[in-house]
């Protein structure tokens, strides 16, 4: 899924710690020299799923198909939401679309296929309405919360963001929640002109940072996200949340959490170790 102040595809938020103490590592039988903001990871959170709950966008599109007395509302909301996600990977680049404009394209194919008159204007009416009417009711998945991101930032040396979406919608969504200004940077695809798992969105991410891979860690709840963040040398780890679709397997990769609180423990494992693991 998926505001002002966006700049070079992610927003940026509070100070980073920058103190100037080192330690040193060794990497492939050399010396490193590091600078201690290392000893804290990275931490990028995927919004959509991870953090808020998405099961609230096919409740709101199957209300706004059964006002329009569409037939059948809550499997074609739910067809309409698992299609529109599917599509976004291959909008990158030169192809890259808006998710709202995609998500009306799917809708219009789907109502073409009802025998729906109007089409274009139909849908593009629907996803505005069902997208509002869920930013108006977004709720933060039950295991997360304000306290919580607010305590972890104590283990890490940031925290950002990294979300499929348009930026207006992003920003709905962030204010409905209060998450707005716990994150030192927002990457957002409609600013990066790209999608997850697409490695142009995890490098604006780290670059709104100053973060390499191997001190990032990409929290998310979808297998194809994670395996975007891998490819480019990113710790990962998955959170099982209800699915739209078929049932999530993580990559092997991946370290696989039961809740999402583990994280703050592999940050403190991170900090002595220089690495990702939950034990």
């Amino acid at each position: 899924m998926s505001g002002t102040a966006f700049r070079s595809g992610t927003y940026k938020g509070s100070q980073i710690n920058t103190a100037l103490d080192i330690w040193f590592g060794r990497v492939a039988e050399e010396d490193l020299e590091v600078d201690s903001v290392t000893t804290r990871p990275f931490v990028f959170f995927d919004l959509g799923g991870t953090l808020v709950d998405l099961r609230g966008i096919v409740t709101s599109m199957a209300n706004a198909l059964q006002g329009a007395h569409v037939r059948g509302p809550v499997p074609l909301a739910l067809l309409w939401a698992t299609k529109t996600a599917e599509r976004l990977p291959a909008a990158v680049g030169p192809n890259f679309r808006p998710e709202r404009e995609i998500a009306t394209d799917v809708l219009a194919e789907l109502l073409r296929e009802r025998g729906r008159a109007n089409l274009i204007e139909e849908s593009t009416r629907l996803v505005r309405e069902a997208w509002d009417g869920y930013v108006q009711r977004c709720v933060l998945q039950e295991d997360v919360s304000v306290a919580w991101l607010r305590s972890l930032r104590s283990n890490v040396a940031a925290l950002g963001i990294v979300t499929d979406g348009d930026t207006e919608a992003v920003a709905g969504v962030l204010a409905r929640t209060k998450l707005e200004g716990l994150f030192d940077s927002i990457t957002i695809s409609e600013q990066v002109r790209s999608y997850k798992p697409d490695a142009r969105m995890y490098r604006a991410a780290m670059g709104a940072l100053g973060s390499k891979p191997v001190e990032s860690l990409f929290v998310s709840d979808s297998p194809l996200d994670l395996q975007g963040a891998i490819k480019l040398g990113m710790g990962a780890a998955w959170i099982p949340r209800p699915s739209l679709g078929e049932p999530a397997k993580p990559p092997s990769e991946s370290l696989r959490l039961t809740h999402i609180d583990e994280i703050g423990r592999i940050a403190k494992r991170y900090a002595k170790s220089g690495r990702f693991s939950l034990r």
